[in-house]
This record gives C-alpha cells, structure tokens and sequence, in this order.
C-alpha cells in the first residue's frame, strides 16, 4: 500500500510539472515612449517589438467548426508597458473586417480583441480573479464602407470591475484583409498595476471575430486556447516584462 502510494504522489508531482512547464511564455517590452495610438504598425516596428502570433488550430477556443483557416482568420498583438499605460496593437486578419455594434461590456460579442493580465502572478494556478487581474476588451468599432466612417465608435471596457475604461484611446483602421486595432490604456485604472523590468505576469490574448456572415461572435481565438480566462486564470500562460 506505501509502494502504490508513494508512486501516486510522485506521478501527481511529475503530471503538475508537466501542466505548468505547458503554460505559454512570451516576453514583452517595457518602452518609455516611442509609441503613438493611430492606428498604424510603424512604431511598433521601429521600436523592433515582436508581436504575439494567434494563428494555429489549436488555438480556437470557440467555434472551431466555424475557423476558416489562418488566412482569412489570425492576428499578430503587440504589447509593451509604460510606467503610466498598457499599449496594445493588433493586426488582424478576419472576413468583416470592423464588425461591433456594441458596447460596454457587451463588446465581446463583436470583433476585437481581449487583453488579460494579472500582475501579482505568484500562485499560477489560481481559478479566481484577484484585485490585480483583469480582463479588458477592446472593440473595433462598427465601421461602415460605403461611408468610410464608423456608425459605433472603437471603445474599451475592464470587465472584471464593470466598467468603460474611462481615459483610453482607442483607434481602429479597416484594411484589405481586417484591421487594426490600437489602444493605449491608463494605469490608473487597474489598482495593483506593476511594469517593473523583469516581473512575471500572468497574460493570455483573445481575438473575438463575428466570421463571415452576422454580427454575433461565432470564433474566439485565444494565444493559450483556453476559452475560460474570462472567469478563471488557470489557463492563462506567463509573460515577462523586460526594459527595451
């Protein structure tokens, strides 16, 4: 009996090691500047950050009978930190294009993309939200083509304190094969906001997309594949900040 249970303790500590060492990690820049919210990837560029690519099968979260592929359904998301913001910049290829008529916290069922973040990341599997972790959605806007204005303007909503993200600048531009999406978001509004060069944080993106027809969210794309950060951290992957 102490054979069988000293093997069932040591398998359960190699499977635990194996989910952990599966989490995802991406390093992200911490800039002092650099960046303007238009629109536009030449920034980003020439500040040489490497975005986060969502663009593979198995990161379908939902919807996966719906997913077209990754050319007409992916995206590239560039973060970087500043002491006072978040900047967020996403390229986006999809088959609407800006496709959101809603708002607040219902922007989630329209295109956009979704930004979650813990900055207190030291209990990796926690399956409830602290004060420090956030989920924050960012919408493209309803943007109409044949009269080149946006009948919706793009917005951003933090849904795990309700509320618009009062102060973010947000800037949506339709191309040939989707969008851009850039938004700047004030550290002020998320208590517990930490950029200090070498932190561990807990961090997943999502890409909401209404597909080809509708304008209901039928796909979600996640960088980890899990569909539950909205509620759960778990399956959220790490990311590390580190000076630029």
């Amino acid at each position: 009996m102490k054979k069988v249970l000293v093997m069932a303790v040591v398998l359960t500590a190699v499977f635990a090691g194996l989910v952990f060492a599966a989490k995802p990690v991406a390093n992200l820049s911490k800039i002092t500047g650099g960046i303007t919210v238009d629109g536009k990837l030449d920034d980003w560029k020439a500040l040489g950050i490497e975005p986060v690519v969502i663009n593979k099968a198995e990161q379908v979260a939902i919807g996966k009978p719906y997913w077209i592929g990754a050319e007409k359904q992916s995206g590239k998301v560039y973060v970087a930190f500043t002491d006072k913001e978040i900047l967020i910049c996403a390229d986006i290829t999809n088959p609407k294009g800006a496709a959101n008529k809603y708002n607040d916290g219902d922007i989630y069922q329209g295109t956009g993309i979704e930004l979650f973040v813990g900055f207190d990341n030291t209990d990796v599997e926690r399956e409830m939200y602290l004060e420090t972790d956030y989920q924050i959605g960012i919408s493209t806007g309803q943007y109409v083509k044949d009269t080149g204005k946006f009948k919706v303007k793009p917005s951003a909503f933090i849904y795990n304190i309700k509320k618009p993200a009062t102060g973010a600048v947000v800037k949506c531009k339709p191309t040939k094969t989707g969008y851009i999406l850039e938004a700047s978001i004030p550290a002020s509004l998320l208590p517990g906001y930490d950029a200090t060069d070498g932190l561990e944080i807990g961090f997943d993106i999502g890409i909401d997309d209404v597909g080809a027809k509708g304008m209901l969210r039928t796909v979600q794309l996640t960088w980890t594949g899990d569909k539950d950060g909205w509620q759960n951290p778990k399956g959220w992957g790490k990311a590390i900040i580190k000076a630029k």
